[in-house]
């Protein structure tokens, strides 16, 4: 960690900090309403603003708070899996959250609503490393809080199926891209009204990979296979163990997010639908039910 340089486009927005065991990386445009000087001395999250009242969890502890640029989303970053039980927050990359961060650059850079990673800390300790992130905080709800609340669906699978394409034109190779992980911005559908949305905006980009290329139509299936799963096991398309909340104009939804994505109709539902139903019936055993 003793030396690691800030590589495009960081280098032309962000500013790489130093002090003791710590490394702070911040998006210059935030300096002056973050404080760093306690960033530095290793402050905890909840001290790098004022606190938000809020109902947003993840892995770790999450904070949202206010700065006079804005609010925040601060984590720390944990681990899953079988390595979660044993590392639980130690991490050995130290270039991880910047890797999030210039993802983050290169996504908006190419036409993707995503929010920039404002300051990201690497704090050695013993053998391995502490990483805590922060990303400036977009006003909206998740998709499955905006569908609980009665968004328009015909709007939500046009800006879903338009969100989706322009993050693979551009190369986002997406390791979690589930409903939680969309974000509906606040006075969704916007000017331009159901047949003509605002996108949505893509979170958590830790652990994504931005290539140069679009995704092939392999990666592509996978994706959307993936994000079909979360919708099932999350009520908004029926098939999984909670009861759907609108499962016939979801299903209707389906053609719009097709035509939206780019996709022939037939073809594309009736094979998504086919991988979608077998995945499914596996995973479902593993979903609570609730």
């Amino acid at each position: 960690m003793a030396s690691f340089a800030l590589r495009p486009p960081l280098d032309q927005t962000h500013r790489l900090l130093s002090r003791g065991a710590v490394r702070l990386l911040v998006r210059r445009d935030w300096e002056q309403a973050l404080p760093l000087d306690e960033l530095l001395a290793g402050a905890p999250l909840e001290r790098w603003g004022a606190a938000v009242p809020h109902a947003l969890s993840g892995r770790g502890p999450v904070q949202v708070l206010g700065t006079p640029r804005g609010e925040i989303v601060a984590k720390s970053l944990r681990r899953g899996g079988l390595a979660g039980g044993l590392l639980r927050d130690t991490f050995f990359d130290a270039r991880r959250p910047l890797r999030e961060a210039e993802a983050a650059e290169l996504l908006t850079q190419r036409g993707v609503r995503t929010p920039p990673v404002v300051a990201a800390r690497i704090t050695r300790r013993g053998v391995g490393l502490r990483l805590e992130s922060a990303t400036a905080r977009v006003a909206g709800r998740d998709l499955i809080e905006a569908v609980a609340a009665g968004a328009p669906i015909a709007a939500l699978a046009t800006a879903l199926g338009r969100t989706l394409r322009a993050a693979h034109e551009a190369g986002l190779r997406h390791r979690d891209l589930q409903a939680k992980n969309l974000l509906v911005p606040a006075g969704f559908p916007g000017p331009g009204g159901v047949d003509d949305p605002a996108p949505l905006v893509i979170l958590d980009l830790d652990r994504c990979w931005l290539g140069d290329r679009p995704l092939d139509p392999g990666e592509r299936r996978a994706a959307v296979v993936r994000l079909g799963r979360s919708l099932v096991k999350q009520g908004v398309l029926p098939g999984g163990v909670v009861p759907a909340r609108a499962p016939r104009t979801a299903l209707w939804g389906c053609r719009r997010f097709a035509r939206a994505y780019g996709a022939s109709e037939g073809r594309f539902l009736t094979d998504l639908a086919a991988v979608l139903s077998s995945q499914v019936r596996w995973h479902r055993w593993f979903w609570p039910a609730r």
